[in-house]
């Protein structure tokens, strides 16, 4: 293997350490809000090894004064490309799931920089999966397999608690207005994704914990393993796919399951607060003071606040979720706001 320059290698090592402080900070029993600790040390990780990239091929990865050659300097140091920066220039035009992954934390990593919310971990498992797989792929991939994480990662041990004092605890936060902000963020994210973006293992990777028998009982067979999809095995892939669909079980496909139409929002107004509320008027009124949906004659349907109101492809309509309808009887409730909601001439 060529030797590699001594920055190029304190680079690695400074990018390897951020990553293998990650895992092991997430695996860790007693750590709340895992998921936050990750983020930022993948962040460290990922822009590190973008840099030893950059390093290596001869590229200046330092910011610049505008119109001028100098550098910009920061407590003594020229400041170096942030992450956003370093994929605009490692990817280019390229926008693979894994650049989208990375643009998905950056933007987690702002929402959540002064939030507690532990509750999340859950929810964002799947892309800190693949956060971490893809940073050792494009580690080895360039710089070879003798710098691999493998030997020094290893799969945690999971306890999923069903005790009721945790639970109430987690519900209760995710009921919170804070929660409610960064999911918001978190939906809206994925709901812009290209549907092959979002079924890609490098953005969101699913796994299935499935026993593995062994052909004895001392068997040298490693006890887990990743399995990558492989498009020239298919038959393979296909055994894989079974067994996924044994442990799902069976699932009958319902579209939009838990939302509602105009009519069905009016009339959960009406019964709750007991007032006229109709909705081609009322409901009209409604979503279009608080601007959670374009205009019938928008060239951008879909643009919604997906909390409340989402874009029904296939009707080309809407449709309104139980969280607009709470939303609507809390503002309406008031007397003062109803009439100013309600009255406004449009």
């Amino acid at each position: 293997m060529k030797r590699l320059p001594r920055r190029v290698k304190e680079l690695i090592e400074k990018s390897r350490d951020s990553a293998i402080l990650a895992v092991d900070i997430y695996n860790k029993p007693a750590t709340k809000f895992r998921s936050f600790s990750f983020i930022v040390l993948m962040n460290i990780a990922w822009a590190s090894l973008f840099h030893a990239i950059f390093e290596k091929r001869g590229i200046k990865y330092l910011y610049k004064k505008t119109n001028s050659n100098r550098y910009i300097y920061i407590d003594g140091q020229k400041k170096a490309w942030d992450l956003s920066k370093c994929i605009n220039e490692y990817f280019k035009e390229q926008n693979p799931p894994a650049r989208e992954n990375l643009r998905f934390f950056i933007g987690l990593r702002n929402q959540i920089e002064h939030r507690f919310l532990p509750a999340l971990d859950l929810e964002i498992f799947g892309e800190c999966q693949a956060l971490l797989l893809n940073y050792e792929k494009l580690l080895t991939q360039e710089f070879g397999e003798d710098y691999s994480l493998g030997e020094s990662l290893a799969i945690p041990l999971q306890l999923l608690t069903v005790d009721s004092k945790w639970r109430n605890k987690v519900l209760k936060e995710i009921q919170s207005r804070e929660y409610e902000v960064v999911k918001e963020y978190i939906d809206t994210f994925r709901y812009s994704l290209d549907e092959t973006v979002w079924d890609s293992a490098e953005y969101n990777f699913k796994i299935f914990l499935v026993p593995k028998l062994g052909n004895r009982q001392r068997s040298a067979d490693i006890a887990v393993e990743f399995i990558p999809y492989d498009k020239d095995n298919p038959e393979e892939m296909e055994k894989y796919k079974k067994v996924a669909a044994f442990i799902k079980g069976k699932q009958v496909p319902v579209v939009n399951p838990g939302k509602l139409k105009p009519g069905d929002v009016s009339q959960r107004i009406e019964k709750t607060l007991g007032i006229p509320f109709h909705p081609s008027s009322h409901h009209a009124k409604c979503w279009k003071y608080y601007k959670v949906r374009p205009s019938s004659n928008s060239k951008s349907p879909e643009k919604t606040k997906i909390k409340y109101c989402q874009y029904d492809v296939a009707h080309g309509d809407y449709v309104y979720t139980e969280e607009w309808v709470g939303f609507l009887i809390s503002e309406l409730s008031d007397t003062k706001k109803r009439k100013e909601v309600l009255e406004k001439k449009e």
